[in-house]
């Protein structure tokens, strides 16, 4: 079975908080990023030293993003915290960043490519947009010493390739949620994905948390 919906966003827009809201609102299954002592250890690592320790972090990551798609493919009815399709995101930092080598980005997507074969693109993606402002100011707020190790350029590179990812995301219906504008409780949020859900058609919607609607073609 698709995935129903999968949150997708940079660190620090909101995710966690949006997917527990989804899931109490709309009766789905809640699944958060699968995570085990090596994914801490790596983090440690990773932010502490990107170059050294991105190929591992990142093919890790991958392994597990894998496995919670087929949890995801069982359950059905889930809402789930990022997904394989979005994975390479990081990586393309990295790797624009000189901290991921060219033969070590290709390796990636080649892996990533296999996975990608078995894994289904969800019912209804939603991208939690946040600025990089805001994102900063959330990762300070809750003090993981690991992302406080890290260069701020490094969070708006990944911030502007989120962006570019979803300029052309096209594999189920998008909706953009604008989290800056939202409150805290994703007021009326369940209202938005009903409404896009229902309209069974390739789209994206933007919703600021008073208006929902549908974004022209090439606009």
């Amino acid at each position: 079975m698709r995935p129903k919906i999968v949150v997708e966003g940079t660190v620090g827009a909101g995710k966690t908080t949006l997917i527990r809201v989804i899931s109490e609102r709309l009766g789905l299954e809640p699944i958060y990023e699968l995570t085990d002592e090596k994914i801490v250890d790596l983090l440690t690592h990773f932010y502490a030293d990107p170059a050294k320790w991105g190929f591992h972090l990142q093919i890790y990551f991958l392994t597990k993003r894998f496995q919670q798609m087929e949890l995801a493919k069982q359950v059905g009815n889930v809402v789930m915290d990022r997904c394989i399709f979005c994975d390479h995101i990081f990586p393309t930092v990295l790797l624009k960043r000189k901290e991921m080598n060219q033969l070590e980005y290709d390796i990636y997507r080649e892996v990533q490519g296999e996975f990608l074969k078995y894994s289904l693109a969800p019912e209804l993606m939603i991208y939690l947009r946040c600025s990089t402002r805001t994102a900063i100011e959330r990762i300070k707020k809750r003090g993981r010493n690991w992302e406080l190790a890290i260069d701020e350029a490094y969070w708006h590179a990944l911030n502007a390739e989120y962006e570019r990812y979803f300029e052309n995301y096209d594999l189920s219906p998008l909706l953009i949620v604008e989290s800056d504008s939202m409150d805290e409780v994703f007021s009326d949020i369940e209202n938005a994905i009903t409404s896009v859900l229902g309209t069974q058609e390739k789209g994206v919607w933007l919703y600021d948390g008073k208006e929902l609607k549908r974004r022209n073609q090439g606009a």
